[in-house]
């Protein structure tokens, strides 16, 4: 039997454990957003590291839902029409791209450099714009691209700064390395993570291509919640580490700029765009 209040309300217990399963829910819909294709319970279950049953169950309320549908020959799920229907509205009301763009645009002529914004995809970085910088040698990442978490600049922002179970995932899966330098070390990665926290910027030279580095800044919005990065991408020549004071300053004054927009005051609170190296 359910305790209730005086007020009517469900007692904090029952409360936690519905935010838990709203919360495993919404694990479901990402994973299968970033499987690619339909998946199989065990498949599913696998990826969350849950077991089967209770994935199945969430499966079986997100199909009452109209979220997720199953083949009826295969029995893999799927999502639904209407998932993309509320992706799509979701989209139209929050659109990164067009927040940072001015911003974007000031930094790229204040560097002289190509300047890139990803978001998170379960703990991995997305690229979703990029502005490029009119130099004789173009360097640049196009929209789609999506970084090593482990060994770039961007995705170590998204580590560093996103929910703990996004940093689980990467921490146990294999970190491959992409160049000679990439970092691939578990106690490593945690000890600059950390690091990262602290400073509110990230560099990966030669980490995912060898000559090549992004100066990146986290973004955040309303309740310090992390929703993308800013980058500067270039040849370490140009884009150096530790990057140039100038250059980290007009990073952090455009990632500030983004996240008090989008409601956020991480940056003021952490005592502006201080550089710390």
């Amino acid at each position: 039997m359910t305790k209730k209040p005086a007020s009517g309300k469900a007692t904090t217990e029952d409360g936690t454990a519905a935010v838990r399963s709203v919360l495993m829910a919404v694990r479901v819909l990402e994973a299968m957003a970033l499987a690619g294709g339909p998946l199989r319970v065990s498949d599913l279950a696998r990826q969350l590291a849950e077991p089967k049953g209770r994935v199945h169950r969430h499966l079986v309320t997100l199909r009452q839902a109209g979220l997720v549908a199953q083949e009826e020959t295969t029995e893999r799920y799927h999502l639904t029409w209407r998932m993309f229907q509320i992706g799509q509205a979701a989209g139209e009301q929050f659109d990164l791209k067009r927040v940072a763009e001015a911003a974007m645009h000031r930094l790229r002529d204040a560097v002289g450099q190509s300047v890139l914004l990803a978001v998170p995809t379960g703990g991995d970085p997305l690229v979703v714009h990029a502005l490029e910088a009119p130099n004789k040698v173009l360097i640049s990442v196009q929209p789609g691209n999506r970084p090593a978490a482990h060994c770039s600049a961007q995705g170590r922002v998204m580590l560093a700064f996103g929910p703990p179970d996004a940093l689980a995932r990467t921490l146990a899966g294999r970190l491959e390395p992409l160049t000679p330098h990439s970092l691939t070390d578990v106690p490593s990665l945690r000890a600059r993570l950390e690091k990262v926290r602290g400073r509110m910027w990230e560099t990966a030279p030669s980490e995912a291509l060898l000559g090549i580095n992004v100066l990146a800044a986290p973004i955040f919005a309303a309740g310090e919640v992390l929703v993308g990065s800013l980058g500067i991408v270039g040849s370490v020549q140009f884009v150096q580490d530790p990057p140039a004071p100038a250059m980290l300053a007009a990073l952090q004054q455009a990632a500030a700029e983004i996240s008090a927009r989008l409601g956020s005051a991480r940056y003021r609170d952490s005592g502006g765009t201080k550089s710390r190296q």
